[in-house]
């Protein structure tokens, strides 16, 4: 638990200062996003800021043998409606110490029905060679949203997820519950979105 306080209140400062930053600006392009999800020896936390086409994205996560926290900048360039290319230099640090560098390549896509809303995410990184693919169908009206995720490295590290959330009226908040299908926990979050 203290080793998730510490990584994960930085993150939070974070988030809450871009979150208070995006909330005078007109650009609707900008905006923070923070997700915690917790579980015993599998929590994550995921904070991410935006101005423009500039990205900066934190990440920790824990998992039976340690933990790893993450950064990475990226430069985005619009793909079509909703959809950008981010690419950039990424860092991770485990819970050995080891430092690795690498090149971070990130493809993202969303849109908006009458009713309904659709992310797509696919990212991978030199290194280990990590990949995440996500893929969130949401309802309009009420709120709730489905998702999956997959996600790996070449260590041999695979986790696949189900996730449901819930906003929290017209907030920028989600409750969410979800199950790690590979490491076989339950898992509990909150997320705040203000893109």
């Amino acid at each position: 638990m203290q080793t998730w306080l510490t990584c994960c209140l930085p993150a939070l400062a974070l988030a809450t200062a871009v979150c208070t930053a995006g909330l005078s600006t007109q650009a609707r392009a900008d905006g923070a996003f923070f997700q915690a999800d917790l579980a015993p020896r599998a929590s994550s936390v995921t904070a991410t800021g935006r101005r423009g086409t500039l990205t900066v994205s934190f990440g920790w996560s824990e998992f039976d043998t340690g933990h790893a926290t993450t950064a990475w900048g990226s430069h985005g360039l619009p793909l079509g409606p909703g959809a950008w290319l981010r690419v950039g230099p990424s860092l991770r640090i485990d819970n050995a110490n080891a430092r690795d560098l690498g090149l971070k390549a990130g493809i993202e896509r969303f849109s908006m029905g009458e009713r309904t809303t659709l992310f797509l995410l696919a990212e991978a990184t030199t290194i280990e060679t990590e990949y995440l693919a996500l893929v969130q169908l949401g309802h309009i009206r009420s709120g709730l949203a489905a998702e999956i995720t997959f996600q790996g490295n070449t260590a041999g590290f695979r986790e696949q997820s189900l996730a449901v959330s819930y906003r929290l009226r017209n907030s920028p908040a989600s409750l969410r519950i979800g199950y790690r299908l590979d490491a076989r926990r339950l898992f509990l979050g909150i997320s705040i979105n203000t893109f």
